[in-house]
Parts: C-alpha cells; structure tokens; sequence
C-alpha cells in the first residue's frame, strides 16, 4: 500500500457497508416476522438460509484473502487500516443468527432448563449483534502510526500511545490479539465508553487489520526498540527502509 491506495481504502469500507446494508439489512427486516410468525416455516428458512450464505461467503472471503505486508503511507503517519469487509461479513451474520435463535425459543411452549439456556445464548448474540456493528462503524483494527505515538482503534475506545509510555520487550500476539503493556499509563489518552484511567495494557484487534498481522507484529516491535527510524514514519523512504530491515 502507498499514499496512492488512500482512495482504494475508502473504496473498500463502501463496499463493506453496501453488502452489510443488503445482507445486514434483510436479516434486520426479516427478524420480526421469524418472532411474530414462528409457527411459519418460511421465515425461519430464509433467516437461515441468508445465515448460511453469509457464512460462505466469509469463509469464502478468508480462504481468498492475502494480506498485504505494507502499509498506507499519509504525511507524518503510517496506517494499517481495518478489514471492512470481514467487519461487514460478520456484522451482517448477526441478525440472521439472533432471529432463528428467537424463532427456536419461542416455539418452546415448555419453558425448563435448555430454554432458559438457549435464551441467554440468545440475548448474548444480541449483544454481538450491536458490538459487530459497533465495530464496523468505528473501524476496530485500525492503527495509525506516528513519530511519537501510536493510535489503537478498539471497538469502544481510541488509544493514544506515546512510544515512551510503552515497556520495551516483545509484543506476544495471542489469536491474532496483540498486547501493549504500558509502563506510564498517565501518558496514554484513551477516547469513548471503554476508557479506563490506569491502562496496564492495550489490546491491538491485528485479526480485524487489512495488513499482514505478523508484519504489524514486526511494525511495531521494530519501533519499540529503534528509536533512530521513527523520525522516517510517515515517509516513503521510512518504509522502504522498513521493509529491507524486515524478514520478508
């Protein structure tokens, strides 16, 4: 990616929201009438079939998908911005998901024990019905590069993370989640409803990236610990001499 590919990434999040509006949107229409008409075949069976399809299609979508080992370049910023498409796909599951939940539960006359469970799992896709979307509309997996700061989008909050209030070491990735343990967290400024005052670690969402997660892994560990190159962020000639330092 370069500063030329600024417009293919706009490009892309209209894309993500134009299938989110389609797919996300039947299943948002389709989910009162699989409440109201339960005892109807039909709308249980579309609610499910547009399930399946949009797990094909990210599935699909996954197993095509080669992840660049690059970054957008913006003047005085390197960005790695979010897969909005793969935000999309699984924004766009979850009404479908909770409305055969629903239809299941309440075609249950005889309230016991499964019920009740499938209930709570019901309202818990509820919740991940609001936190996809959520995500989406915030652009979690974006990070943004600077100088002297790091920002970390989340899906509640934005982090400001000056490079010197971060430990120097390894970042450990764990399922495609990686780390930051902080050392000063009265430097850090974090933005939105997950804030917290005393941050002993931020949480980097490198699964919901565009960009290689093992390469943004490399990123920032190369930042961390080579103060002398961060003066090059936000260049064309920084991330050259980036990706030369880098294992390819």
């Amino acid at each position: 990616m370069s500063q030329s590919a600024n417009g293919e990434d706009e490009l892309g999040r209209r894309k993500a929201w134009l299938y989110y509006l389609l797919v996300g949107g039947a299943g948002i229409l389709l989910l009162p009438f699989t409440v109201a008409l339960h005892a109807e075949l039909w709308p249980e069976l579309l609610a499910f079939l547009l399930l399946v399809g949009t797990g094909v299609v990210g599935l699909v979508a996954a197993l095509r998908a080669h992840k660049p080992r690059a970054l957008l370049i913006r003047p005085d910023e390197f960005v790695a911005p979010p897969s909005y498409f793969r935000l999309a796909v699984n924004a766009s599951a979850m009404p479908a998901l909770v409305g055969v939940l629903f239809s299941i539960v309440y075609d249950d006359d005889d309230w016991g024990v499964f019920t009740w469970m499938l209930f709570a799992a019901t309202m818990g896709c509820v919740y991940l019905l609001v936190y996809t979307l959520v995500m989406l509309i915030r652009g979690t997996g974006g990070l943004v590069l600077r100088a002297d700061s790091l920002t970390v989008v989340d899906a509640f909050t934005t982090h400001e993370v000056p490079w010197a209030a971060v430990m120097s070491g390894p970042l450990p990735t764990v399922f495609g989640v990686g780390r930051l343990g902080i050392l000063w967290p009265e430097l850090v400024t974090s933005r939105g409803l997950g804030r917290k005052r005393n941050l002993q670690r931020v949480q980097l969402q490198l699964q919901s990236s565009a960009v290689d997660r093992e390469f943004l892994h490399d990123v920032i560990n190369h930042y961390l610990n080579h103060v002398e190159d961060r003066p090059g962020i936000g260049t064309q000639e920084g991330l050259d001499r980036l990706q030369a330092t880098l294992p390819a």
